[in-house]
């Protein structure tokens, strides 16, 4: 039998989570069991050379509008019939809606829409500032092109599931959970590579690294951050907060760490294709996010045995257990969130049982290899139902 072949729809493959998802199914997924096409809409350059690396082919729309729905579902269409897959699926807003555009016109390939935010939760609007009159045209745009392409759902955490039944009606037997997941091969780093980032950083061998790793934007709660770390700072003369990521906030986020008085301290080092190496050179991982879907940058630190800190909301407690895999917190106090990075400090015992209790943890379910069966299973389980129409 020749492996099921899928053609994915990606936004962008820039250095996002879901990006970073779909090079992980990629590569860990049989062969033997399932074969990929990957397009994408618009910026294909972070992430392209991984994927083609494992022999699968990238095609570039090179659509650089904003939500150019029709001009994407016109130039996939096209795609779809030449390739003649057996399954379509879809990543990010702007690609679902265009790939459930074109799977309509292609007649009946089964369609799988990857849900990787809770996006329609009052709250995601609420912190990303987002204009509700932008936000109800594309959420009809998102609910109509799904009542008409009948897609299958996969929500990467319980937390989405449950957001998308409460706000948008996904059929529950046409959805299922695929925990977002990590490949700890990828975050494989040196002794070299770590000591090349100690030097490029100008870092003191005492120095103590708190490392937080996303999108420099309102939802990653930088602003708590800082207070917190500048009253950490006070405490601890050798302490130093790495960002990697990049971001709208960028610059404002500079001058707060400037009007802090905290700026020496605070290391932005931009969009980073040595993670691993940036793991293993921390000592703790700071993670308050307000809201995420599955928090892949989270469960990356916990595979490098890093002892963790993390909001105390709905989807970080499918990861974390308080006290044993990491410490959560109110990310609206940064008195709370200072504590904890000072008790991590000064509890060495601590921070080495946190770090082995969160690398047992995501062996057990949010390791690649894991979750690849579970895609594998899921592909074969559409194509089973679709042959029997």
């Amino acid at each position: 039998m020749p492996p099921i072949k899928v053609l994915h729809l990606i936004s962008t493959l820039s250095s996002g989570g879901a990006e970073r998802q779909l090079v992980n199914l990629v590569n860990s997924t049989s062969k033997e069991i399932v074969g990929y096409i990957v397009c994408v809409i618009g910026e294909p350059y972070f992430f392209a050379p991984n994927i083609r690396e494992v022999g699968c082919k990238v095609i570039e729309l090179g659509i650089s509008a904003k939500h150019p729905f029709l001009e994407a579902a016109s130039k996939f269409r096209n795609i779809v019939r030449e390739e003649k897959p057996d399954i379509i699926h879809s990543w990010l807003y702007d690609a679902n809606v265009s790939a459930r555009l074109a799977a309509v016109l292609n007649g009946k390939i089964p369609i799988v829409t990857s849900l990787q935010l809770a996006d329609y939760e009052p709250e995601a609007g609420r912190i990303g500032n987002w204009n509700p009159h932008k936000v109800r045209v594309l959420r009809m745009i998102d609910k109509f092109t799904s009542i008409v392409a009948k897609p299958y759902f996969v929500p990467c955490s319980e937390f989405v599931k449950n957001s998308y039944q409460r706000h948008y009606g996904i059929d529950e037997n046409k959805t299922q959970v695929i925990y977002n997941s990590v490949d700890p091969n990828l975050l494989t780093a040196s002794a070299d590579d770590v000591q090349k980032i100690h030097e490029e950083l100008a870092l003191s061998s005492d120095s103590f690294i708190y490392l937080n790793v996303g999108r420099l934007d309102p939802q990653k709660n930088h602003k708590v951050l800082f207070e917190a770390f500048r009253q950490v700072s006070a405490e601890v003369p050798n302490a130093f907060l790495l960002l990697a990521g990049i971001g709208g906030l960028e610059n404002e986020l500079k001058k707060l760490a400037e009007d802090l008085g905290i700026r020496e301290k605070v290391l932005f080092l931009g969009r980073r294709n040595d993670i691993g190496a940036l793991l293993v050179l921390a000592d703790v991982f700071v993670f308050p996010s307000f809201f995420e879907g599955l928090p892949v940058a989270l469960v990356e630190a916990m595979f490098k045995s890093l002892p963790c800190i993390a909001s105390r909301v709905e989807v970080f407690e499918e990861v974390i257990a308080d006290g044993e895999t990491g410490l959560l917190i109110n990310p609206t106090s940064p008195v709370e969130l200072r504590d904890a990075m000072i008790e991590l400090y000064k509890n060495r015992d601590l921070r080495k049982s946190l770090g082995e209790n969160a690398l047992t943890r995501v062996e057990k379910t949010f390791h690649a290899s894991i979750t690849a069966r579970q895609w594998e299973n899921f592909y074969k389980k559409i194509i089973a139902e679709n042959k029997s129409k």
